[in-house]
């Protein structure tokens, strides 16, 4: 750490490697206080000011990479007003030396200390010497984030150059081409041109952004990080719009760029309308909206065939309404010109032009409610008064769009404020229509009920402002419409509305007779006010009504069970709805479990559907109550229960399938294995040995892991392989189901049952059911609650199979083959793709046993995720896969239809692999392909024809 001498800084200016290494030591000897940096450029003098240009570079380019690495905070003022009038006075020097200027500069304007005052005389100097647009790309770069900084940093000093900055700010971007730089500039200019003030030199700061509009620019493919097109546009538009100054400008370029015919010039043209309807203060534009509804019109109606455009145009126009809607005057005039256009177009519903004004009229309704709305409106009804001319076809889509409008009023809160005239005239055509179900000759079977649902839509958003006399009309037909022996709508909405404006009118007119009526409906209208009831249940008028309803129906002892199940199944609807507080109090009120297990186990001849409704409120209510209640329910009722009753099965399932796991289950644990195999052992009925299988699982899941359960375990997977020995096909299916509890919680007694079932894939009769125990314990079951989950459970059971199997797997017997399919299934790709080269050959081997459809679509997605990301392995063996996807996409018996489809799909996605790799095998694959196009399924002969395409096309000027 010594002063630097002239011997010193010869030798590290000799090269660039040792000009940067100086530099950085001199930066850590002047913030070490080791000497001042005047001392440094007293001795660089030599080469500062040398008569030699090659060393004056190479002296500034020291100077100013110390200056770079200095910290911001270290230099003090009078040391960077000296340096910033050197570097002023560089400013003069050879065009070779401006790189490091520029880096000096760069580093000064950024030093806490620097004196404000010096950043106008060094823009001036800047400007006066030399020009922006004659730097190297990259010192441009440079220069415009200097700008930025300044821009944000400087505004005082800078506002007091008045125009300079601008003009010189104008001079420095002009010409400007290269997307980088643009990207710098196009980023911090719109706050700039919002700031500061353009004085003289709005007009030239335009014209500076308008020559790039549209942009036109494709980035480089090899730069996975580039700048994209879109990316720039969209910071383009911004600057155009940044200043009001810049309002007729920007809609003249828009407008003229509008009629371009190319696709992405009309999408930026609509872009910078629509920018600068939200920019723009509506008094700045509106000297210019005939302009820019004529260009939008143009677009919109009758319409562009491109639906992007039109949609761009829409939007445009209902940011240039909205806007304008907190000034009238300014807000009427745009309406008016609009709604004078295309009002006459929605009196007929059948003209080319009554969609694209429907568009347009909702544009202006989300712009203006009330004073579009009631135009519009008008014109409808003036319509719907010619009663003899409007068909039914012709109202319904008058009703959809009345329905929108109102829908926007209400979001805009403008209902009320429409003409009380004109919207009871229309409700009440409404109504009129719905009310045509009330006659006698209507024939619902004749009817497709399409005006009725319209009609219903339109009450849906216009219930807030329906008068008594409307309302009392409409709780007489929805009774109808309830009650109706073979109408079915939804009108779920309406009374919900209904019910929170008007809960009296609702009570009274409609709940009261739907239940009051009850008993005597059919089983379809009784569903029908299910549907209806339920959602006002969260209205507090009408909950407890609701619910003595469907408790009365689900357990009166007198109710028939299709009536009762019909009850319970809301009931479940209710619980599913409901939070866990309405749970826990309606538990509390009602000792709803203990009514539900009564009823389960004293009703006679109660179906199975209905104990499983039975069992799903069981499980939803017991949820719900804290871990103490819980457990002494399960203490309660759990010991009486005989599970080889089909009610007492079914409340058992409702009890422990979603049972917490932290409640112990040990003194039943053992009764409870014993029982559940012995009833999926000896019963004929498929579902009651699903629930069984279903609870063996999840029990052996949740049970603590101590000896004596681990012995209770094996005695009954003891039982089950003597069971198996006498060759029991149910037996090795229970096995699997607790191997499936045992895996996912990570007890090692699972290495075992899974040993003992890749024994049996070369039994003689048991061979195929224990394949399918494998797809029992890998697959996944939404249904099943098995809350305990080892970490990588799948990971393990992967590397558990392939201990047991693996060598087995050598011999390629067919049912190893499809059990260990199953397996890959469940396995995390990652792990597959770790040991591909063993797995490899075995998954293309099992494509070639053309016998199991599930195990070989599960193949073929397997490969086809690998190939997807042009995994190599796969592409080295394309020579196996390429002829089996040929022979399963041919029409054969054992070839499902999605066999064939994955089988496609998978050549497909094969053709995304290099053209080089291909290319032998396309004559093949084109020729053999061709087949499958004559495929009697339309699916499996689209996909046909996407996968020959494509493969045609390997190796074309425009393939891969």
């Amino acid at each position: 750490m010594t002063t630097p001498t002239r011997a010193t800084l010869e030798k590290a200016l000799k090269s660039d490697e040792k000009l940067l290494k100086g530099s950085i030591q001199i930066a850590k000897d002047l913030t070490a206080k080791v000497y001042d940096i005047s001392v440094l450029v007293e001795e660089l003098g030599f080469a500062l000011s040398s008569p030699d240009m090659e060393q004056r570079v190479a002296g500034t380019n020291m100077l100013s990479a110390v200056l770079v690495a200095l910290p911001e905070d270290l230099l003090e003022a009078r040391q960077l007003e000296f340096l910033s009038t050197f570097y002023m006075d560089r400013l003069r020097d050879h065009h070779n030396v401006m790189p490091a200027i520029i880096d000096g500069i760069d580093a000064l304007v950024h030093m806490k200390a620097l004196p404000p005052s010096y950043v106008p005389l060094i823009l001036q100097a800047f400007f006066e010497h030399t020009t922006c647009q004659s730097q190297t790309r990259g010192d441009r770069s440079k220069l415009f984030n200097i700008f930025k900084y300044l821009t944000l940093n400087f505004k005082t000093e800078l506002l007091s150059m008045t125009g300079d900055f601008v003009y010189g700010l104008i001079n420095s971007i002009d010409g400007e081409r290269d997307p980088r730089n643009l990207d710098i500039i196009f980023s911090f200019m719109p706050e700039f041109l919002s700031t500061y003030p353009l004085l003289h030199l709005a007009e030239e700061m335009f014209e500076i952004f308008a020559c790039y509009f549209p942009i036109d620019f494709n980035p480089s493919k090899q730069d996975p990080s580039a700048l994209t097109r879109d990316e720039l546009a969209t910071k383009l538009t911004n600057c155009l719009v940044a200043n009001n100054e810049f309002a007729e400008a920007t809609v003249v370029l828009a407008v003229e760029k509008l009629e371009s015919e190319l696709l992405v010039a009309k999408l930026d043209s609509i872009m910078l309308l629509h920018q600068a309807a939200v920019k723009f203060p509506p008094s700045v534009l509106e000297p210019h909206f005939d302009q820019i509804w004529q260009a939008l019109k143009a677009e919109t109606f009758p319409g562009n065939d491109n639906e992007e455009i039109l949609k761009a145009s829409l939007k445009a126009l209902s940011a240039l309404l909205e806007r304008a809607s907190h000034l009238p005057d300014i807000s009427h005039s745009y309406q008016s010109s609009i709604l004078g256009v295309i009002l006459p177009h929605l009196s007929d519903v059948n003209q080319r032009l009554f969609h694209p004004a429907t568009g347009i009229a909702l544009v202006c309704v989300a712009g203006d409610a009330p004073y579009a709305a009631d135009k519009i409106l008008n014109s409808f009804l003036l319509k719907l008064q010619q009663a003899g001319d409007v068909t039914s076809e012709q109202r319904v889509k008058i009703y959809g769009i009345i329905s929108q409008v109102y829908k926007l009023c209400g979001l805009r809160d403008s209902l009320q404020k429409l003409d009380v005239t004109i919207r009871e005239a229309l409700q009440d055509d409404v109504i009129a229509s719905l009310r045509l179900i009330e006659r006698e000759d209507f024939d619902a079977k004749l009817e497709n009920l399409e005006l009725q649902k319209a009609a219903i839509s339109v009450l849906n958003e216009s219930a807030p402002i329906l008068s008594e006399q409307q309302r009392a009309l409409v709780y007489k037909v929805l009774v109808q419409l309830v009650s109706h022996p073979s109408i079915d709508l939804d009108f779920t909405i309406l009374t919900a509305s209904l019910g929170a404006l008007q809960p009296v009118e609702l009570q009274s007119n409609f709940i009261d007779v739907s239940v009051r009526n009850f008993e005597i409906f059919s089983n379809f209208v009784k569903r029908k006010i299910y549907t209806n009831l339920l959602p006002l249940l969260p209205q507090m008028a009408f909950t407890q009504r609701i619910l003595d309803l469907i408790m009365t129906q689900s357990f009166k002892e007198a109710t028939s069970d299709p009536v009762r199940l019909l009850a319970l199944e809301a009931l479940n609807q209710v619980l599913t709805q409901e939070d866990q507080r309405f749970i826990v109090d309606l538990q509390q009120e009602s000792n709803l479990l203990h009514k539900l297990i009564e009823l389960g186990q004293n009703t006679e001849n109660l179906s199975l559907q209905s104990l499983e409704q039975i069992a799903g409120a069981l499980s939803r209510i017991t949820q719900q109550l804290p871990l103490s209640e819980q457990s002494a329910i399960v203490s309660e009722y759990l010991p009486g229960l005989k599970l080889n009753l089909s009610a007492d099965l079914y409340i058992t399932k409702g009890l422990l399938g979603y049972l917490h796991k932290d409640i112990s289950l040990d003194d039943h644990f053992e009764r409870l294995l014993s029982d559940l195999t012995q009833l999926s052992l000896n019963t004929d009925n498929e579902q009651l040995r699903v629930i069984a299988h279903h609870l063996l699982c999840s029990l052996v899941n949740k049970m603590e892991s101590n000896p004596a359960n681990r012995g209770k375990v094996k005695k009954i997977t003891d039982e089950l392989k003597v069971a198996i020995k006498k060759g029991d096909v149910r037996a090795v299916e229970i096995l699997a189901w607790v191997a499936k509890g045992l895996v996912v919680a990570g007890f090692d007694e699972a290495a075992d049952i899974v040993g003992d079932l890749s024994d049996l894939l070369k039994h003689p009769s048991l061979s195929t059911a224990a394949a399918l125990g494998f797809d029992i314990i890998a697959a996944e079951y939404p249904e099943l609650d098995l809350p305990v989950v080892k970490f990588l459970y799948k990971q393990k059971l992967f590397h558990t199979i392939m201990g047991k199997m693996g060598s087995k797997l050598a011999n390629y017997c067919v049912h190893h083959l499809k059990a260990f399919v199953y397996v890959l299934k469940a396995t995390p790709q990652a792990v597959i793709k770790l040991n591909i080269e063993q797995l490899g050959p075995l998954l293309f081997k099992s494509l070639e046993e053309h016998n199991e459809a599930q195990s070989l679509c599960i193949a073929l997605g397997i490969c086809e995720r690998f190939v997807q990301n042009q995994d190599p392995y796969f592409q080295g063996h394309l020579a196996h896969l390429i002829p089996s996807c040929l022979e399963l996409s041919k029409y054969k018996a054992q070839h499902t239809m999605q066999v064939r489809i994955a089988a496609l799909e998978l050549l497909y996605d094969i053709t995304k692999y290099p053209t080089f790799v291909l290319l032998p095998h396309k004559v093949d694959v084109t020729l053999a392909l061709a087949a499958a196009l004559d495929d009697p399924k339309r699916l499996v002969r689209n996909t046909a024809v996407k996968a020959r395409n494509a493969w045609y096309m390997v190796g074309a000027a425009s393939g891969n």
